[in-house]
């Protein structure tokens, strides 16, 4: 019996300050956010795979190019030039679709040796609806100890962010045991 009316008064002393506290967090979580004004996330990043389109000053027609974005900030491309290795790079997110990056890449000659090291910095910036990317790069030569030889402004790019596509006959596939 006393344990039932302990319980009863703990209830009825407690219950109305957690409802209390309940009500005024519900209406703090409804009403901190201004979903008008809101940026979404999803248009925060490039992660994931992307074909690209180079254009150097005078470059006809564009150069392919495919590159992946890791979550943690890295990038793998791989160029459509045999005379490339390639290309392993980092980026960041500098301000809203915004992104800078850095990309390094090695250079062969026709006996595949090393010729030059190139290093890209890159400026790129994200449409609203996350599958489009557009940028500037400025290209850096170097030997092969790592010393300037040529900065090369003015070279341009257009991305499309890939997705999974269904084969012809993967209507009811994920459906099947």
């Amino acid at each position: 019996m006393k344990t039932f009316v302990f319980g009863s008064l703990f209830a009825l002393l407690c219950g109305p300050v957690y409802t209390q506290s309940t009500a005024q967090t519900t209406a703090l979580l409804d009403n901190i956010r201004a979903d008008n004004k809101a940026v979404p996330a999803l248009n925060q990043t490039l992660t994931g795979t992307w074909m690209l389109e180079l254009r150097g000053p005078g470059q006809r027609p564009p150069r392919p190019n495919l590159v992946t974005f890791h979550a943690e900030g890295t990038a793998l491309a791989a160029p459509s030039s045999g005379t490339e290795s390639s290309h392993h790079g980092l980026w960041i997110r500098v301000a809203d679709r915004k992104f800078l990056q850095t990309m390094y890449i090695f250079n062969y000659n026709e006996q595949r040796t090393l010729a030059t090291i190139t290093k890209v910095r890159i400026t790129a910036r994200l449409t609203e609806d996350g599958k489009t990317l557009n940028g500037t790069a400025e290209i850096v030569v170097m030997d092969n100890e790592g010393r300037e030889m040529a900065t090369i402004p003015g070279v341009e790019y257009t991305g499309v962010r890939l997705t999974v596509e269904k084969a012809a006959n993967a209507d009811g596939f994920a459906e099947e045991n």
